[in-house]
């Protein structure tokens, strides 16, 4: 599923629920290209939110990872974006200044540490967007 444009009291917010992956295996979120660090050095702050549906494991390890380009090679920027989500139906949330972790397109990652295809997480990225997501 790709991301969803929506607005909430006039900020950005893009939705997506992706199927969590197998065991010890990354799984990703779509391609994020609403995001654009500002070349002026003002703080562009971006919020994350994810909530599984459920989890098997102990865990699931949230980072940022960066692509200089459309579908190209991903490169971790942000290890532990959010907090590892450690509860069935918990919603942890996080901002980052997008500034301080440059690229031109954004993912999000999660890594489980037994299979957990069975279950979905909820991602949702609000603030300052200032891209067109497609």
């Amino acid at each position: 599923m790709a991301l969803v444009n929506k607005t909430r009291n006039g900020m950005g917010v893009l939705t997506e629920t992706k199927a969590l992956p197998a065991s010890a295996t990354i799984g990703y979120s779509s391609e994020i290209n609403a995001i654009k660090p500002k070349l002026d050095g003002t703080v562009q702050n971006v919020g994350f939110s994810l909530k599984p549906s459920a989890i098997a494991g102990t865990n699931l390890d949230i980072a940022l990872y960066g692509a200089n380009k459309a579908g190209g090679t991903k490169f971790l920027l942000k290890d532990a974006l959010v907090a590892d989500l450690t509860v069935d139906g918990e919603k942890v949330a996080g901002y980052i200044d997008v500034n301080v972790y440059p690229a031109p397109f954004y993912y999000v990652s999660w890594t489980a540490d037994v299979n957990e295809s069975a279950n979905t997480i909820e991602l949702e990225i609000f603030g300052n967007l200032n891209g067109s997501q497609k």
